[in-house]
C-alpha cells in the first residue's frame, strides 16, 4: 500500500523552502505529425450506416478497458501533475492505480505524478528514495522537466503510467486474454520522446505475441488530419460525389461531421469510415513509427460525435473478425454524449482515482500556506463538479 498522504506531504515540505519561481519554458511538439504520414483505404474500406437501436453485436470475449486520467496544480514554484488509471470490465472489479477506496488496488512500477520545478526542487526529490518512487522529475531521456511544456510532461507521467500499468495487469494474469480496450490511441509517432514512444510499442508487442486483441478508441480527433489526405478524399468522393471539403481547414472532426451532415445521419444514426490505413512513408521515420495502424471513424451526431478506433495492423490481421465485431459493439453501446458507454464509465473511474488525489493534495497544501495559481483554482472548481457525475 502507497502512504499517498505520506508522500505528498513530504514533497510539501520540501516545496515549502523552495524560494525560487518556475522558470519560463519552451514549447514542444505533443502529438504526431500527420504530415508525414500516408493513409489509405484498405480493401473492403466503405462507408457504413447503421441505425444504433438496430445494431444486435455481441463478441465472444470478455473485454477490459483502460483510461488514465490527470491533474494539474501550479503554484508560482512548482506544478505538479497528478495522474491515475482506472480499469472496467466484464468479470473484473474496479482496478486502479494509485490505490483508492473505489476499487481494487495493483502494483505499477512507474510514478503517479509529474514535477516541473527549479532545480533545488527537483534534486531534493530525486534524492528521496520515497519520493522519486511515486514523483517523476525527469523524462526517459533523462532531461529535468524544468523547461518542459506542460503536455510533455503529462504525456510522459500519463502514457508511462497506462503502458506499466497494462504490463501489471499481464503480469498479474489480471488481463488474460480478454480484448483490451485502450481509452486513447494504441500509440502515438513521437520523434522528440522515442523512450517513450518505444516503451508503449514494446507492451503492444507483448500483447500481440501473447495472442490478446487491443484496440484503441480516440475521443479528442480535433487535432488530427489523417482523413485529409487524398486518398482518403477521393475514396470518399466516389461513395459521395457531391462531397468536399477545404484541405486547409481540414482536421477529421470536421471532415466526418460534413460527410455525415451530407449523407443526413440523424440521431440515433452512426456512421462508419474504414477500415483505413496509416502508415510512415519516409524510411527514416521508422524509428518512431515501428508498425501500421489500422482505423476506422464514427460519426453519430450525439455529443461531440466523431472517435476513432484503431489496432495495430498485425492484429487485425490475427483478429479481424474479433476486430471488426468489437468495432461495432462499441457503437451499438454509444451512449448519450455520443461515445461508447463503457468508454465513458471507464472515464469516470480514472477521474474519480485523480479527484481523490487532488482533493487530498488539496488539503494537505492548505496548511502549509501555499498559494495555487489562477489555473488551479479553475480545476478544483471542476472537480468538486464532478463529484455527482456518473456515467
Amino acid at each position: 500500500m502507497i502512504n499517498i498522504n505520506g508522500v505528498f506531504a513530504k514533497f510539501l515540505d520540501v516545496a515549502v523552502n523552495s524560494r525560487e519561481a518556475l522558470p519560463p519554458y519552451r514549447y514542444g511538439a505533443t502529438s504526431e505529425s500527420d504530415n508525414e504520414l500516408a493513409v489509405r483505404p484498405l480493401d473492403g474500406a466503405g462507408l457504413s450506416r447503421f441505425r444504433i437501436s438496430g445494431l444486435r453485436v455481441g463478441i465472444n470475449r470478455d473485454f477490459l478497458v483502460i483510461d488514465g486520467s490527470s491533474r494539474s496544480f501550479g503554484t508560482h514554484s512548482f506544478k505538479l501533475f497528478i495522474t491515475g488509471v482506472a480499469a472496467y470490465g466484464v468479470g473484473h472489479p474496479i482496478i486502479t492505480y494509485p490505490e483508492t477506496p473505489i476499487g481494487r488496488p495493483i502494483n505499477v512500477d512507474w510514478g503517479f505524478a509529474g514535477l516541473k520545478a527549479p532545480l533545488d526542487v527537483l534534486e531534493a526529490v530525486e534524492g528521496s528514495n520515497e519520493l522519486r518512487r511515486y514523483i517523476r522529475v525527469r523524462s526517459l531521456e533523462g532531461d529535468y522537466f524544468i523547461d518542459y511544456d506542460d503536455g510533455v510532461v503529462v504525456d510522459e507521467v500519463r502514457m508511462g503510467l497506462e503502458t506499466k500499468f497494462v504490463e501489471s495487469l499481464m503480469g498479474s494474469k489480471l488481463l488474460g486474454n480478454n480484448l483490451l480496450i485502450i481509452d486513447g490511441p494504441i500509440y502515438l509517432f513521437m520523434r522528440e520522446r522515442k523512450e517513450l514512444a518505444n516503451m508503449r510499442i514494446q507492451v503492444m508487442n507483448k500483447l500481440g505475441d501473447a495472442g490478446i486483441p487491443t484496440i484503441g478508441v480516440v475521443k479528442r480527433v480535433e487535432g488530427s488530419g489523417k482523413l485529409c489526405k487524398a486518398p482518403v478524399v477521393d475514396f470518399v468522393k466516389k461513395e459521395d460525389k457531391d462531397f468536399n471539403i477545404d484541405n486547409n481547414n481540414c482536421n477529421d472532426a470536421a471532415f466526418m461531421h460534413r460527410l455525415g451532415q451530407a449523407l443526413g445521419i440523424g440521431v440515433g444514426e452512426a456512421l462508419i469510415l474504414g477500415p483505413l490505413k496509416i502508415s510512415a512513408f519516409r524510411r527514416d521515420l521508422s524509428a518512431y513509427f515501428t508498425e501500421d495502424r489500422v482505423f476506422w471513424y464514427v460519426y453519430t451526431g450525439l455529443g461531440p460525435g466523431v472517435f476513432r478506433v484503431e489496432t495495430l495492423e498485425s492484429i487485425y490481421n490475427k483478429h479481424t473478425k474479433l476486430i471488426e465485431e468489437s468495432m461495432l459493439w462499441l457503437v451499438s453501446g454509444i451512449d448519450g454524449v455520443g461515445m461508447p458507454y463503457v468508454i465513458d464509465v471507464t472515464d469516470y473511474y480514472a477521474k474519480a482515482v485523480t479527484r481523490t488525489l487532488y482533493l487530498g493534495f488539496y488539503q494537505l497544501s492548505l496548511g502549509r500556506g501555499l498559494r495555487p495559481t489562477y489555473d488551479t483554482i479553475q480545476e478544483l472548481s471542476r472537480v468538486l463538479g464532478e463529484e455527482g457525475v456518473k456515467p
